[in-house]
């Protein structure tokens, strides 16, 4: 049996100006975001709120506000796709209906010989806790409450955050074989769990929220855990 992956997984203060023009730079200056807010690739103002739509329609690179977004996410959706191996291919099915996420994974071999399927599922508590249902390889006490999820089953953990009241504020849009997504830092989202790799960061669908891959700030691609060309992202 193939094991699940799991994942893999800016920012200085304006200066104030002095002399005439004080208040003036200080009034333009608190209506914009500290690079401790946002990314530096755009600098979004607080009335830069987000739809799905204008998500949809960010350049890659910008900056998302994302609570905004996630309130034009459904509750359910369904997300099939591929992720290819050298010597086997994985067949991908995951989904959210309300706190519930399951993944499906069926790993098939060259010559389309089957090699078996995994499954798992977590469910996602009123207080931001998140609980294993079906699938934990971890410590029983994060399989009771898992503060560092990761890979496809990623969505409970960004909501997760939100619940708690410690979403991040910004992401960056990105857009992943013609999906448009929201990427957002794997250290701002577990900061009680370090990322195995430090810059690979989930990314999600600014249309349902399903998590579709992952981007290297190293490599600037999408790399690991991340749904191949082809993939269907569907609300429900």
């Amino acid at each position: 049996m193939i094991p699940l992956p799991t994942g893999a997984v800016r920012p200085a203060a304006f200066a104030l100006g002095l002399g005439a023009i004080a208040l003036v730079s200080f009034v333009v200056l608190a209506a914009a975001p500290s690079r401790a807010e946002a990314p530096t690739a755009a600098t979004p103002t607080a009335t830069s709120a987000v739809t799905a739509s204008a998500a949809a329609t960010a350049a890659d690179g910008s900056a998302v506000a994302l609570a905004p977004l996630l309130a034009t996410w459904p509750d359910a959706y369904r997300v099939t796709g591929t992720k290819s191996e050298p010597l086997y291919v994985e067949h991908i099915t995951s989904t959210r209906s309300g706190d519930d996420y399951a993944l499906t994974i069926d790993v098939v071999a060259q010559g389309d010989s089957p090699l078996g399927v995994q499954s798992s599922s977590v469910h996602l508590d009123a207080d931001g806790t998140i609980r294993w249902v079906d699938g934990c390889a971890k410590a029983p006490e994060r399989c009771a409450d898992d503060p560092g999820l990761r890979g496809f089953l990623s969505q409970a953990a960004l909501l997760a955050a939100e619940r708690r009241g410690e979403l991040p504020e910004w992401g960056v849009a990105r857009t992943q074989h013609g999906h448009p997504v929201v990427c957002v830092s794997d250290a701002a989202l577990h900061p009680l769990d370090p990322p195995t790799v430090a810059t690979l960061d989930p990314c999600f669908s600014t249309a349902t929220g399903a998590l579709l891959g992952h981007w290297s700030s190293d490599s600037a691609a999408f790399v690991g855990p991340t749904l191949a060309e082809g993939l269907v992202d569907e609300a429900r």
